[in-house]
């Protein structure tokens, strides 16, 4: 296995020039290289099954729905979501989402503190995002963030349980968790 060295400091423009040649997750905050944990099989299940939910509800021609693909850029940070819903991009080649509406993050066993901490606070700054989800891939359980009345509330609404659902109004949409929690074992 080879070791990949970042720089200590570098600036976001770096940052994008150089993430663009790994093969590796990172993000970006603070001037500091962030390589991502990896992936349990129920969190690939659980971004998987989002993706597919939100894919089959959305109108392709209106939405862009991707995993783990393209840069949010938030205060002095570059975030790669696990999940992401904006507006249809007209720019084929941009490697930037533009305006995120929904953004989902699924738990890991090394990102609980960043979900909850930097990512929340970063991400509730987007002047387009209507929702943030964190999800738990290994039991029926997500904290939402939506915004009303032009704020997101400084408390997450938790839905939990079996045979619920989460509604996304600012997508029109809901999605059962039997669906976003399918293979789940």
């Amino acid at each position: 296995m080879m070791t990949v060295h970042a720089p200590v400091r570098m600036t976001r423009e770096a940052f994008l020039a150089w993430v663009d040649q790994r093969e590796e997750r990172y993000e970006f905050s603070g001037g500091r290289v962030i390589m991502m944990v990896r992936a349990t099989r129920n969190h690939a299940r659980v971004t998987r099954n989002m993706v597919m939910a939100l894919g089959a509800r959305l109108p392709a021609e209106s939405y862009d729905v991707f995993s783990e693909s393209f840069a949010v850029h938030v205060e002095d940070s570059v975030r790669f979501p696990d999940v992401l819903v904006e507006p249809r991009q007209p720019d084929g080649k941009s490697l930037r989402a533009e305006s995120p509406i929904l953004i989902v993050e699924v738990l890991s066993p090394g990102s609980l503190h960043l979900d909850f901490g930097e990512k929340r606070h970063e991400y509730l700054t987007l002047p387009t995002l209507e929702t943030y989800l964190i999800i738990e891939p290994n039991e029926p359980r997500i904290w939402a963030w939506q915004r009303t009345d032009g704020a997101f509330p400084s408390d997450p609404e938790i839905i939990e349980g079996a045979g619920k659902q989460v509604d996304l109004p600012a997508l029109a949409i809901d999605i059962s968790f039997d669906e976003i929690y399918r293979g789940v074992g």
